[in-house]
C-alpha cells in the first residue's frame, strides 16, 4: 500500500500538468470597429416628395454605400436615373451642388430615426428655372 500511494501521487501530478500545460489562453476582444455613420442611410426607402414645379409625387429610391468612405449614393432621386452623391456626417446628409442628368442639384437632410429621413433640395432645370422640393423617405 506504501508503494501505490507514490504511484497514485505521481500519476494525478502527471495529470495535472499534462492539462494545465494545455489550457486555452484567453484571446483579447477583437476591437470594435467605429459604427458606420452611413449605415442608417442604406436600402431601400419609398419617397414623398413635394416640388414646386411638379406637385406632390411618391416613388422609390436605392440608397447604397459609395466607394469612397463618407458619401452615399442615391438612385431614382427626382426620377433620375443617374445616382446623386451626397455625404453623411452622423444622422446629416449634404447633398453637393453635382450636374446631374444635365440640371443642377444640391440639398440637405436628416435621418430622424430608422424609418425616416427628411430632405429638401434644389434643381437647377436651366435659365430662371429652379425647382424646390422637400421630402420624407420612409422605410
Amino acid at each position: 500500500m506504501k508503494k501505490f500511494i507514490p504511484v497514485i501521487f505521481a500519476s494525478t501530478l502527471f495529470g495535472v500538468l499534462l492539462f494545465s500545460g494545455c489550457a486555452k489562453e484567453e484571446e483579447p476582444e477583437p476591437e470594435t470597429p467605429a459604427t458606420d455613420p452611413r449605415a442608417g442611410f442604406r436600402g431601400h426607402w419609398a419617397i414623398s416628395e413635394n416640388s414646386s414645379m411638379s406637385g406632390v409625387a411618391t416613388y422609390n429610391v436605392d440608397i447604397a454605400d459609395s466607394s469612397a468612405a463618407s458619401f452615399i449614393q442615391f438612385a431614382y432621386l427626382y426620377g433620375y436615373h443617374t445616382k446623386v452623391r451626397a455625404t453623411v456626417s452622423g444622422n446629416s446628409l449634404s447633398i453637393p451642388s453635382q450636374v446631374v442628368e444635365g440640371n443642377n442639384i444640391s440639398g440637405s437632410g436628416t435621418l430622424t430615426n430608422a424609418n425616416q429621413i427628411n430632405m429638401s433640395y434644389l434643381v437647377w432645370l436651366g435659365g430662371s428655372n429652379y425647382d424646390t422640393v422637400s421630402a420624407v423617405l420612409t422605410k
